[in-house]
């Protein structure tokens, strides 16, 4: 049986005990767990070094340039339109401020909402939805594309005549007819300014009832002192308040209507703007 070892004794000399375990109990150079430390720090070191050469080489790299912009929603408006409105073209993808790009292109008069996202390693996407036409707006010689808010949109020319939207699509006119409306002052408009949404609203609901009545609406014609006027097709013209009753306006006016072909009498204005008080001349 192996014998312990012991620290050699020097008698009953307490000082010289101590002194020989002192010596024996001795701590090691390095303390427990110093080179995990070591390895530990050199490898987080490494870890920065490599992480801020990666943020260097995406922040000014080439590859990362916006080379095009995918445009997404857009039916009225052009790729062009909102590229140009963007500004994002040779931007650092990374650096590309979201927020600041759609508010850019959310000012668009025919945009309604905007989501901005990217695409590594170069291309920015926006999708937007646009403003849905309701009308045409007619002041002076120009003719616009309206809201049912009255947001002017868009003067139409020959490509925004064929824009009638049909489930997203452009269509032909014939398969989605949206009423006109003449401004009968003339007021010169821009994209961005809005006009009297009642008035669209009450045209809107014009061209779906009056049909039903036998009346054929030629157009709609407004202006502040008189409100709505509507030449029919029979040659004779109708007055309306586009802040009342459309139901009870356009009861009124077939029963006037109604009565002059009982008397075979005839009149150039049917206007029953006043409620129970229609009057014809």
């Amino acid at each position: 049986m192996a014998r312990a070892a012991h620290r050699p004794s020097y008698g009953h000399n307490p000082a010289a005990d101590r002194a020989v375990r002192a010596a024996t109990d001795r701590e090691p150079w390095l303390p427990p767990g110093f080179l995990g430390w070591v390895v530990g720090r050199v490898l987080a070191l490494a870890l920065l070094v490599g992480a801020g050469w990666l943020v260097y080489d995406c922040g000014s790299s080439d590859r990362f340039q916006v080379h095009s912009v995918r445009v997404q929603g857009n039916v009225l408006l052009s790729r062009a339109e909102v590229e140009n409105v963007a500004a994002v073209i040779g931007a650092n993808v990374f650096w590309v401020d979201r927020g600041q790009v759609g508010a850019r292109v959310r000012a668009l008069p025919l945009v309604q909402q905007v989501e901005v996202g990217a695409t590594l390693p170069d291309t920015v996407e926006i999708s937007i939805v646009e403003r849905q036409p309701a009308a045409f707006w007619v002041s002076g010689d120009q003719s616009f594309l309206v809201d049912g808010e009255g947001v002017i949109l868009k003067p139409v020319d020959a490509e925004t005549q064929q824009a009638r939207a049909c489930a997203g699509q452009p269509c032909d006119p014939r398969l989605a007819p949206l009423p006109t409306v003449a401004q009968l002052d003339g007021q010169p408009l821009t994209p961005g300014d809005r006009v009297d949404a009642g008035a669209l609203a009450t045209s809107a609901r014009l061209a779906a009832l009056l049909p039903t009545v036998g009346v054929q609406p030629l157009g709609f014609e407004w202006s502040r002192e008189i409100g709505l006027e509507v030449p029919t097709r029979d040659g004779w013209r109708a007055r309306f308040d586009d802040v009342g009753n459309v139901e009870q306006q356009v009861a009124s006016l077939r029963a006037v209507r109604d009565e002059l072909a009982r008397t075979r009498a005839a009149a150039e204005l049917i206007d029953v703007r006043f409620r129970d008080r229609p009057y014809f001349r």
